[in-house]
C-alpha cells in the first residue's frame, strides 16, 4: 500500500517524533527477539496485554506497553512503514507534542478495548490470549490521515489507486465483522478489536481535541496577523504625521518670510490657506489654540 499525493511518491517526511518512535519500536523489537532466545515468552507474558495481567495481577502498565512488541518480523514491517507513510505529515501539521498525544491515545484507547472485550469474551474459560503490536496506534493515524486529507489517493497492493476515504470505510466494515467473528472464536489471530478501537478512540480524540486545538491555533495566528496589521497602520500614520510636520514646517518658514518682508496683507486667500493648514499640522496636539 503506498501513498500518493500529487505525481507518485513512496513514504512521508521523517519527522523527529516519527523518526523515534520507529528507533524505539525497532530496539524493542530486537530486544524482544534476543531475551525470547532464553526466555521464551517471557518478555510478552510481562508487557503484553492480556486481560488476566490487567484486571487479576493489576499489571496496568501492559494496555501502554504492548504496542512496543510485535510477533514476527512481518508484523514489526507492516507497522512501522505505514507509520512512516502516514504519519510524518500529521505531524508536521499539528506539532511533535500533539502528534504524540494522539499515537498514544490511540494505542492505549485500542489496548483498553481489546482487555474489556477478552475479558467478557474468554470469561468463562482458563485462557488470557496476549495481544502485542502498535496496529491500534497504526490504525488511529490512518483515520486521522484520512480525515485530514480524505481525497489522497493510495496504491492498494502497488497498483490500485484508491481515495483514502473510501479504504478507510472498508476498513471500518472489515473490522466491525471481524470483531463479530473473534467474539465467537472464529476470527483468527488477528485483534480486530484492536484495530476497531484504534479507529473509534482516533476519531473521538480528532474531533474534540486535535480540531479544537488546530481552531485554537488559527485563531491565535489570525489575533497575530491582526495586530500586525495594526502596528502597520499605526506606523503609517506616524510616519505621515512626521511628512506632514516636514511640509508644514517648510511652508510656516516660506510664508513668515514674506510676512516680514511685505507684511500680513500680501497673504493671498491660498497662502492663508497653507498657512492655516501648516500650523494645524505642525501643532497637531494643540492647534485650536494657534487660531
Amino acid at each position: 500500500m503506498l501513498r500518493r499525493t500529487t505525481g507518485f511518491r513512496i513514504g512521508g517526511p521523517l519527522t523527529p517524533i516519527v523518526k523515534k518512535l520507529i528507533v524505539i519500536n525497532a530496539g524493542v523489537f530486537i530486544f524482544q527477539q534476543f531475551i525470547g532466545l532464553f526466555l521464551p515468552g517471557e518478555i510478552e507474558n510481562i508487557f503484553g496485554l492480556h486481560h488476566l495481567g490487567i484486571f487479576y495481577d493489576f499489571r496496568i502498565w501492559q494496555i501502554f506497553t504492548y504496542m512496543f512488541l510485535h510477533g514476527g518480523w512481518m508484523h514489526i514491517i507492516f507497522n512501522l512503514i505505514a507509520l512512516w507513510m502516514f504519519a510524518g505529515e500529521l505531524e508536521a501539521r499539528w506539532g511533535q507534542r500533539l502528534f504524540l498525544q494522539y499515537y498514544i491515545y490511540s494505542g492505549v484507547g485500542a489496548g483498553i478495548f481489546i482487555a474489556v472485550m477478552n475479558a467478557l469474551v474468554y470469561s468463562s474459560y482458563n485462557v488470557s490470549p496476549i495481544t502485542i503490536g502498535a496496529s491500534g496506534a497504526i490504525y488511529g493515524i490512518l483515520l486521522a490521515y484520512g480525515l485530514t486529507w480524505p481525497n489522497r489517493e493510495i496504491l492498494l497492493y502497488f497498483i490500485f489507486p484508491v481515495k483514502i476515504k473510501y479504504l478507510l470505510i472498508a476498513f471500518g466494515i472489515i473490522e466491525f465483522f471481524g470483531t463479530i467473528a473473534n467474539a465467537r472464536g472464529t476470527g483468527g489471530n488477528i485483534s480486530h478489536i484492536g484495530h476497531l478501537g484504534g479507529l473509534i478512540c482516533g476519531f473521538i480524540y480528532y474531533k474534540y481535541k486535535i480540531q479544537i486545538s488546530i481552531t485554537a491555533k488559527k485563531h491565535r495566528n489570525n489575533d497575530g496577523l491582526i495586530s500586525q496589521y495594526l502596528k502597520k497602520k499605526r506606523l503609517e500614520k506616524k510616519q505621515k504625521e512626521i511628512d506632514n510636520r516636514i511640509k508644514a514646517k517648510k511652508i510656516i518658514d516660506s510664508l513668515l518670510e514674506k510676512i516680514a518682508r511685505d507684511g500680513m496683507s500680501s497673504l493671498t486667500s491660498q497662502e492663508k490657506s497653507q498657512l492655516d493648514w501648516a500650523r494645524k499640522n505642525y501643532y497637531p496636539e494643540n492647534h485650536e489654540t494657534l487660531h
